[in-house]
């Protein structure tokens, strides 16, 4: 005969389990703040969790089942798919940053995490995408590495991608180039024409810069006061030196006014070019200095010049 006054909840049985481990996970899908999705090997959602409502073009009703190109603009669904396929065909996790616009139209960028989904065979029979939002992360670590005045990254950043970029040029086998760039007598310019007006000029060069270096991977920083950096692969020195002159010419040809400095009685610079060659071993002190001298032949050849 049972014993009634024994209050202990019968067991759990199997079953129990797994419906309390459902009821979690999809209480988890639901609620997290984050982009959770599948797909198959032929780019077609198999589930999205609930966060996916915040995207534009939304419709929890077709999303699921839709393929990636259906749902996304040609260019985003471009860049989805590809990661996808690397993560499938690599069968290995892969982190990238995408790009997807939210209900508002705004762009936002997300760190997104793809793996593999593996069948009992061990086949990949799908991938899966764990995406997080960092627009504005990006957006704060935009600001502290970013020139208020000119819009160019500042100092701080060339320091963090210089040796990024250095191994770039060494993996494609091109010639890196560190070009300084200075306002040929910017103080006397300043002390004549005030510093409101000496803002327009600096203003004037980091345009001539983004007009000369407009190719991807094209970096150009203000470093300080009036002293500015590129930093760019070429196919030889010839061609940097060809774009570090247009920046030159480009400025020069704006005819600003500066009677501080003869015989050109106009704004103009004076720049210098350091090359690092795919296989060398020079530091960024030791390509800073050569491109520093290079900058000091210019001063002295007589300014408005390029130097290397």
């Amino acid at each position: 005969m049972p014993d009634r006054t024994d209050t202990r909840p019968p067991p759990r049985t199997e079953l129990d389990e797994l419906r309390a481990s459902d009821r979690i996970f999809h209480a988890l899908l639901d609620n997290a703040p984050i982009l959770i999705s599948t797909k198959d090997l032929q780019g077609n959602i198999t589930m999205a969790n609930r966060h996916f409502e915040i995207l534009d073009g939304y419709n929890a009703a077709t999303f699921v089942g839709s393929n990636v190109f259906e749902l996304f603009p040609r260019e985003i669904a471009e860049q989805l798919w590809r990661n996808d396929r690397i993560a499938a065909l690599e069968r290995r996790a892969i982190h990238e940053e995408e790009s997807v616009y939210h209900r508002d139209k705004t762009l936002h960028t997300y760190m997104t995490v793809k793996f593999p989904l593996l069948d009992d065979e061990g086949q990949v029979y799908a991938t899966c995408a764990v995406s997080t939002d960092i627009t504005d992360a990006k957006a704060a670590q935009a600001d502290s590495v970013t020139d208020e005045l000119t819009g160019l990254k500042n100092r701080r950043y060339l320091n963090i991608r210089f040796s990024e970029e250095q191994k770039r040029a060494r993996r494609d086998q091109r010639l890196l180039t560190l070009l300084l760039i200075d306002v040929d007598r910017f103080k006397e310019y300043n002390d004549s024409h005030g510093h409101p007006q000496g803002d327009q000029v600096l203003k004037a060069v980091a345009d001539a810069m983004r007009q000369a270096l407009s190719r991807p991977g094209d970096l150009s920083f203000r470093i300080g006061g009036d002293e500015f950096a590129c930093l760019f692969a070429s196919n030889s020195a010839d061609e940097s030196a060809a774009l570090a002159e247009q920046i030159r010419a480009d400025l020069a040809a704006r005819l600003i006014p500066h009677q501080g400095n003869p015989p050109c009685g106009h704004v103009t610079l004076s720049l210098g070019l350091a090359f690092v060659a795919p296989d060398a071993t020079l530091s960024q002190q030791e390509i800073y200095e050569q491109a520093d001298q290079a900058l000091y032949r210019a001063k002295h050849q007589g300014r408005n010049t390029v130097s290397r």
